[in-house]
C-alpha cells in the first residue's frame, strides 16, 4: 500500500482523466473530400488522412494543428533524388576544396607544376618510343616469319599498347594544364 503523501498525486491525475478526455473530444477535423467539398466532423473518416486535414477548435475555430497530405510515391522519389543530388554536390565541393588544398600544398609555383608535368611527359615519351621501338622489330620478326600467328598477335598488342600510351600522355598533359588553372585562380583569389 502506498503512503498517504503519495496517493495525492496519484488520485489528482485519476480525478483529471475525464477533463483530458473531454478536452480531447472537443475538436473538429476539416478536410477536403474527394468531390472537392470541405468537410467538417469530430471524427476524421480514415480515407480523409490521405489527403491532410486539419484540427480545428470548434469554440474559436482557430487551427490547432495541420497535417499535410500523404506523399506520393512519385514525390517521395523526386525528394530522395534531389537529396541524393544534394549529396553528390556537397561530396563534390568537399573533393574539390581537398584536392585544391593539396595542389595548394605541393606546388609553390605554376613552374614548379609545370617542372613535374615536363618529368612526366619525359618519362612517356621514352616509353612511347621504346614501345614504337618494339613495333618495328615485331614487324621485322613478322616478315622473315609470316606463318607465325604468335608475332601478329604480339604486334597487335603492341600497336594497342601505343594506342594507349599516347592517349595516357595526353591525359598527362590534359591534367596538368587544368591543375595550373586551377592554381592560376586559386592564387589570384587567395
Amino acid at each position: 500500500m502506498l503512503p498517504c503523501h503519495r496517493l495525492a498525486p496519484v488520485a489528482l491525475i485519476v480525478a483529471m482523466l475525464p477533463v483530458f478526455s473531454a478536452q480531447a473530444a472537443e475538436v473538429t477535423y476539416r478536410w477536403v473530400n474527394d468531390q472537392g467539398h470541405t468537410q467538417l466532423s469530430d471524427t476524421l473518416p480514415t480515407g480523409a488522412r490521405a489527403g491532410g486535414y486539419q484540427v480545428i477548435d470548434p469554440s474559436t475555430g482557430q487551427v490547432l494543428r495541420e497535417v499535410p497530405p500523404r506523399k506520393t510515391a512519385q514525390q517521395k522519389a523526386r525528394e530522395a533524388a534531389e537529396r541524393e543530388a544534394a549529396e553528390r554536390a556537397r561530396r563534390q565541393a568537399e573533393e574539390t576544396a581537398r584536392y585544391n588544398q593539396v595542389l595548394l600544398s605541393l606546388y609553390g609555383s605554376v613552374s614548379d607544376i609545370e617542372r613535374a608535368r615536363d618529368q612526366q611527359l619525359t618519362r612517356m615519351d621514352a616509353h612511347i618510343h621504346q614501345t614504337q621501338r618494339s613495333i618495328e622489330r615485331m614487324k621485322g620478326m613478322l616478315e622473315r616469319r609470316k606463318d607465325d600467328e604468335g608475332y601478329a598477335r604480339d604486334l597487335e598488342n603492341l600497336k594497342d599498347s601505343l594506342v594507349e600510351l599516347r592517349n595516357e600522355r595526353q591525359a598527362i598533359e590534359d591534367r596538368f594544364e587544368a591543375d595550373i588553372q586551377r592554381f592560376r585562380a586559386l592564387n589570384s583569389n587567395g
